[in-house]
């Protein structure tokens, strides 16, 4: 039977909260100028004592429990008459000799320990990437100044693991596929609640080039972050639609018409080997309602926000194999992060988007649908705005404070669009 079984339910709280209060002074660090008492208050441990309506079996058996624990333990009673030794007023044990007996008796470990086991557990990927770098540092520092880290010692590894896999992956993969791929079991992230933790470290210590304020919803704004690193909690398509042909890995060759679309799962997109485009122009579109409403000339694809790895290879390789291809054009929302959406697209594909149907003049011609900015929108624009990006634009939404979204221009310029493209 262990020291921790071997004492009740009155002691344990006791022993729990002297050892609490032990971690917080010099002798544990080993900077006291004098020699220390740890005192807890008789109260603290049974809070009825001093009631007129306590229940006297109770007491006694408080009483006979505490006058045990003086038996086995450096723990001592201090009562109100120290002559009678009737009423309790305080439980004291010296701070020196609260190490090694308390901590065997509960069964616990000094947190100095615990903490240098987690930093060691952290040191075991350092080095494997910036991000996990950054967040180790910080998770370090806590622990050596005796503070206790993000996460328990039994959480700190899962963790590590699923960051680690997460920040190195390169295919796309489903949460479950990582859960079992990790610990053999496809619900053990799930019932252990990692995937919350895993996403607060990349939250803090990743970079994107968008922010929560950007969707509609907390879990939007996370399935984004992990979008990022091409894990998806299910399978994710690319929709698009266009004249044109497809060839798969196998041989197969499909014949695409516009007007006929096609969604084709992420994971499976590298099937296709080859994409030819018999269109002019490309046109992504950022909101999905607006995608199913337009059918123009130009090759179509649903870009869903903030574009996933999945999508940006997917437009890469169109460009790559069709150089004949004379217009990428981009509809979003008339707001700073439509905008933002666009300089993004730019980015992540190195292709020479340009914005369609996003003019100053359909905001102007549909503000009676305008909706006033956020801050968010207006920091996003002001950063564009800086860079001289959109200006003639961007200052009449800020002037003005209004924002579009797409899916109007989308309804009342459907068929104007097909012969802008």
């Amino acid at each position: 039977m262990s020291a921790r079984q071997r004492l009740d339910p009155w002691q344990s709280k006791l022993i729990d909260r002297m050892l609490d209060s032990y971690e917080r002074t010099g002798t544990y660090r080993g900077d006291a100028s004098k020699r220390q008492k740890i005192r807890i208050p008789v109260q603290k441990v049974f809070p009825d004592y001093e009631k007129d309506d306590a229940k006297v079996s109770l007491l006694e058996a408080f009483e006979q429990s505490m006058r045990e624990l003086e038996k086995f333990s450096p723990i001592r009673i201090v009562y109100k008459d120290r002559k009678i030794r009737s009423e309790f007023l305080s439980l004291i044990v010296p701070a020196d000799a609260v190490e090694p007996a308390l901590y065997e008796l509960a069964g616990r470990k000094p947190k100095r320990e615990i903490h240098a086991e987690q930093i060691a557990v952290y040191e075991r990927y350092r080095g494997r990437h910036p991000l996990l770098d950054a967040f180790i540092s910080a998770q370090e520092e806590l622990l050596m100044a005796d503070k206790n880290a993000w996460f328990p010692p039994d959480a700190a590894e899962d963790v590590m693991r699923i960051a680690d896999f997460v920040v190195h992956n390169t295919g796309n993969i489903l949460y479950r596929e990582i859960s079992i791929a990790l610990f053999g079991d496809t619900k053990y992230i799930e019932r252990h609640g990692c995937l919350t933790k895993v996403l607060r470290v990349l939250k803090r210590y990743g970079s994107y080039d968008f922010v929560a304020a950007d969707f509609d919803s907390v879990k939007e704004y996370e399935a984004a972050i992990f979008a990022e690193y091409a894990v998806y909690e299910n399978p994710t398509y690319v929709n698009f639609n266009g004249d044109g042909e497809i060839t798969f890995r196998n041989g197969t060759r499909l014949e695409l018409k516009a007007g006929v679309p096609i969604a084709v799962r992420s994971d499976r997109i590298t099937d296709i080997t080859g994409i030819r485009v018999d269109a002019d122009a490309v046109l992504t579109i950022e909101n999905l309602t607006s995608y199913n409403r337009l059918q123009t000339g130009a090759f179509q694809l649903y870009l869903a926000g903030y574009h996933n790895r999945a999508r940006q290879d997917f437009l890469v390789r169109i460009h790559e194999q069709n150089p004949e291809t004379q217009k990428w054009l981009h509809f979003g929302d008339l707001d700073p992060d439509g905008f933002c959406i666009l300089e993004n697209l730019r980015k992540k594909t190195g292709i020479d988007f340009h914005s369609f149907g996003m003019d100053l003049s359909y905001l102007q011609q549909y503000e009676t649908y305008a909706k006033p900015l956020t801050d968010n929108d207006r920091v996003k624009a002001e950063h564009l705005l800086e860079e001289g990006k959109y200006t003639d634009i961007l200052t009449y939404m800020l002037r003005r404070n209004v924002k579009l979204e797409q899916e109007i221009i989308s309804w009342q310029e459907g068929e104007a669009f097909t012969s802008l493209v």
